[in-house]
């Protein structure tokens, strides 16, 4: 029995010995992969270790326990999607997976003169697919559900010395989750998807950060107001003031005193005499800082971020400006997925895909998520829009008017703006993609509240959705709550709508029936795409001809509708879809959607020079 014993206490210590060789115990390192953000992170990068947990058991277990030993887990990187690489029903459907982090806290990351009590850690997940729950040392520190967007929490029950962090994700989804499940239409990759990162706060902490640019013409002076949540992270009372620059603008806060546990929200305002406006082509950036102190001047935190001075309007009748110069953007959905690390994208794995984007001449962007903070910030530097979009995606109508459904489509939308709303490239806020048509009375009334929450929150930028619509469907009085309406059509490959589709010489004229419906609103295409997977003649669908042809058959139709506001391909690479998937191709190759203009290898396909030269030719913002 003693000799058990002794046996199994030196395979821990080899186990936890084996872990720290890995690197598994190593503090973060300073910064960040992208700059907009809090001074004082640290990425929680390096070695983590990994289990899955198929039979869902960890829990019941205590696989979340402060214990020392190892055993089941695997060294992994951490951004991480577990069930990359398994094209299995299984792995689309879903399961359980822990990760684990051993670190110690990294030295000099408070200034002397703050009180060790006064010394406090934020720990914040970017994006994890699809439920985490998290645990410090043993003790639970909180649950997040929905993928896409960051969460953070108060870094309590932290010790001297290795700190252990349990992560346990949960990937399978219920139709009533956001985008449904189980499984979807495009691959469910779990895990911790984007970076972890230690913020090091001290006493308070700049907790929210809201910059909103006004100008009331191109050539006007441009308004400059900035809202900031300071949160006292302290249990005593902290006494801070607040300034800044916007460019070299300068921004009083002001001071305040703040309660144990309490915020103040700070705001300040400045002028621009002579802004120059960032657009497609000219992505001009101010850099915004912020910094604050205590009482007795010392710094205590900061912020940056790269903003710009822009302005988005629907016009009475029904077109897309920025800055005062109608739209017709030409661009591309995408999906942030790679065959070899799933959803778990690397900064340059990103900038492939944003160098593919602008090698094509498309000025926007679309995702059926929000994307990354490191695309977003991209796009705001190289001057490219997106529409921002939540996965509320083919939702059932049973679903929509259910309150405990709507509380949760209207937090991740919240979440969506206060996380992106200070990136100049956003376009859009979009509340969802093809919900039922004819639309239904539940409907009606997500859209009036999702919309009506959207311009609250950010009142500076249109509400859009992306419809699924057809030749004979009518005029829905629904979508005229929305800004921009975004039509989803694929003439001449799909027959939806009992054919009315099929026939891709009746995309111009179905067009014209759709402005005739909104004519006060902005309306773009925000999908139209066709497989291309092999050589053969331009009649036969699927192949690269047909592709080609049938793209160029579109933008030339589009050409000849001035009131439309842009186009969107779908989609700029191929991409794992789901098990079934055939996407109307005729030979498909579940579970890859073919419809990209670039292969799985990162080859443009035929149809990739065909979009490059339309779009580059095209006038996408007026003079």
């Amino acid at each position: 029995m003693r000799r058990a014993l002794i046996l199994a206490i030196l395979l821990a210590l080899g186990a936890t010995g084996a872990a720290r060789a890995q690197g598994l115990s190593d503090p973060p390192t300073a910064g960040a992969w992208y700059r907009d953000g809090q001074s004082g992170r640290y990425l929680l990068g390096g070695t983590w270790l990994y289990r899955a947990d198929t039979g869902d058991v960890g829990l019941a277990d205590g696989w979340w326990r402060d214990v020392a030993s190892t055993a089941g887990f695997s060294p992994v990187n951490v951004p991480n999607a577990y069930n990359a690489g398994d094209e299995s029903q299984a792995s689309m459907n879903g399961y359980v997976g822990w990760y684990r982090r051993d670190f110690t806290l990294p030295a000099g990351a408070f200034a002397k003169y703050v009180p060790r009590a006064d010394r406090k850690w934020i720990i914040r997940f970017e994006s994890v697919n699809y439920r985490a729950t998290v645990w410090l040392n043993g003790h639970p520190l909180g649950s997040h559900a929905g993928g896409y967007v960051p969460f953070e929490f108060d870094l309590r029950y932290l010790r001297p010395g290795v700190n252990r962090l349990i992560v346990r994700v949960d990937n399978r989804r219920t139709p009533a989750d956001l985008p449904p499940g189980p499984g979807g239409q495009w691959w469910n990759y779990g895990g911790i998807l984007r970076e972890v990162y230690l913020r090091a706060v001290q006493s308070t902490d700049l907790a929210q950060v809201q910059i909103r640019t006004e100008h009331a013409c191109p050539s006007c002076a441009a308004i400059i107001r900035e809202q900031v949540l300071v949160r006292n992270v302290t249990g005593a009372q902290q006494k801070v003031q607040l300034r800044g620059f916007y460019g070299r603008v300068p921004l009083n806060f002001g001071a305040a005193t703040i309660g144990r546990g309490a915020a103040w929200v700070a705001r300040a305002t400045a002028r621009v005499s002579h802004p120059s406006l960032w657009a497609p082509g000219h992505p001009k950036l101010y850099a915004a800082t912020l910094t604050l102190s205590d009482s007795r001047g010392r710094r205590l935190g900061g912020y940056f971020t790269w903003s710009a001075i822009r302005t988005i309007n629907v016009t009475p009748d029904g077109r897309l400006e920025l800055n005062g110069r109608l739209l017709n953007l030409r661009g591309v959905n995408l999906h942030e997925q790679t065959l070899q690390t799933g959803a778990a994208m690397t900064p340059a794995q990103t900038a492939q895909l944003v160098s593919w984007v602008e090698q094509l001449g498309a000025t926007v962007i679309r995702a059926h998520y929000p994307v990354g903070p490191e695309m977003e910030e991209m796009a705001d530097r190289d001057g490219i829009l997106i529409w921002s979009e939540v996965p509320v995606y083919q939702v059932q109508a049973q679903y929509l008017d259910q309150p405990g459904w709507l509380a949760q489509a209207h937090e991740l939308l919240q979440e969506n703006i206060l996380a992106n709303e200070n990136h100049p490239s956003i376009l859009v806020w979009s509340i969802g993609n093809e919900l039922p048509s004819p639309v239904p009375p539940a409907e009606t009334s997500y859209i009036a509240g999702a919309a009506a929450l959207a311009r609250k929150l950010d009142p500076t930028r249109p509400v859009g959705m992306a419809v699924s619509n057809w030749p004979g469907l009518g005029c829905q009085s629904a979508w005229n709550l929305l800004d921009v309406i975004g039509d989803n059509e694929y003439f001449g490959w799909f027959d939806a709508g009992g054919g009315g589709d099929d026939d891709r010489d009746a995309l111009g004229p179905f067009l014209d029936t759709v402005r005739a419906c909104y004519p006060s609103k902005a309306i773009m295409v925000t999908e139209f795409g066709f497989d291309g997977s092999r050589d053969g003649p331009v009649e036969e669908r699927g192949t690269y001809a047909f592709q080609a042809d049938s793209v160029a058959f579109h933008l030339n139709v589009f050409a000849t509708k001035p009131w439309l506001a842009g186009a969107m391909y779908f989609v700029l690479q191929n991409y794992v879809a789901f098990p079934q998937y055939s996407g109307g191709d005729p030979r498909p190759d579940p579970p890859f959607n073919q419809k990209g203009l670039v292969d799985f290898a990162g080859n443009p396909k035929p149809a990739f020079a065909v979009v490059s030269q339309i779009y580059h030719a095209t006038r996408q913002i007026a003079p």
